[in-house]
């Protein structure tokens, strides 16, 4: 994926930002990530969305931008540094503050709260979606909260312009910080049920499963996209700090022998690394794509059917 913002830029840029009050992980667990905004801690993973959004913005392509889970807020700082008030700017999500509205606003964005996962254990209000003809929505670590992303996916596809794109983030479940403990100690890369929606229902959603290249490209071939890019990365999350100055680091966790082995593996072995951005390409209208598809089915045989026009 070509950029047009280097790296270092874009450690300059979360120098110079200027986070909402909320954005700092001040009450968070993870030491790695406390105290720093959203930006610092997913510094890697908004670069490589940011480089896709300025190959559309080059290409004329890039008036609207559809942001799905958009809390904290972030991106519509970085979509107004980068491209200015040209770009429409829509968030979708639940639990939307008062003055997180009043923030949103003021920088031109149009908010949007609804349920995004109808097969949730614990539901919230499901609303019909008034967009239509966006550009391009940015999916950026939310599908992984999903219990099933079929019902957001029809949703993203009913709101895109045919051709529009949408850019997902997410895990890697064959990550190596997977493999390792389950070879080392038998530990599941599952969420423990404690960290789990068994036991948190709010508007903010745990995990739920981590998916794999091939399970990712299923969805968005089952809802009407093609898969275009796709990249393995690591994330590098909690690695970048402020020094004295105010400049922005990088102090890996993976060094010496370790690191020269993780390199190693992530050169031949991409598939390993944390982390993964997809490109895909709205080619089929959503009325048009739940008539063809296979649907849900409670005989057996018609499900033994599907799965094997599928090879499985």
């Amino acid at each position: 994926m070509k950029t047009s913002t280097s790296i270092e830029s874009f450690r300059q840029f979360a120098a110079a930002y200027a986070p909402f009050p909320w954005e700092l992980n001040e009450d968070t667990h993870q030491k790695d990530v406390r105290g720093k905004h959203s930006v610092l801690v997913s510094l890697v993973r908004y670069w490589h969305v940011l480089g896709y959004l300025e190959t559309l913005a080059s290409q004329g392509k890039l008036r609207s931008v559809m942001d799905i889970g958009s809390y904290p807020g972030s991106f519509i700082k970085i979509i107004r540094h980068f491209f200015g008030q040209g770009v429409a700017y829509i968030g979708i999500g639940l639990g939307f503050s008062a003055e997180y509205k009043t923030e949103m606003e003021k920088l031109g964005g149009t908010l949007f709260e609804t349920e995004l996962d109808p097969e949730f254990i614990q539901p919230k209000a499901v609303r019909e979606w008034p967009f239509s003809g966006v550009d391009c929505c940015i999916f950026l670590d939310v599908i992984e909260h999903l219990v099933n992303p079929i019902d957001c996916l029809d949703r993203i596809n009913k709101s895109l312009r045919m051709g529009g794109k949408l850019i997902i983030t997410t895990d890697n479940i064959t990550a190596l910080g997977y493999i390792v403990p389950m070879l080392r100690r038998g530990e599941s890369p599952n969420i423990p049920p404690v960290r789990s929606h068994l036991f948190y229902r709010g508007d903010w959603r745990p995990h739920f499963k981590e998916l794999s290249r091939g399970e990712l490209a299923f969805f968005l071939e089952y809802c009407g996209f093609t898969l275009q890019e796709h990249q393995y990365f690591e994330r590098e999350q909690g690695d970048y700090y402020f020094d004295a100055n105010g400049q922005v680091y990088r102090q890996s966790r993976y060094k010496g022998f370790k690191g020269m082995v993780r390199k190693a593996l992530f050169r031949y072995l991409p598939h390993l690394r944390d982390h993964q951005v997809l490109i895909a390409e709205k080619v089929v209208e959503c009325d048009a794509q739940k008539s063809s598809r296979p649907s849900p089915t409670e005989d057996m045989g018609e499900w033994l059917r599907i799965r094997e026009s599928f090879g499985l």
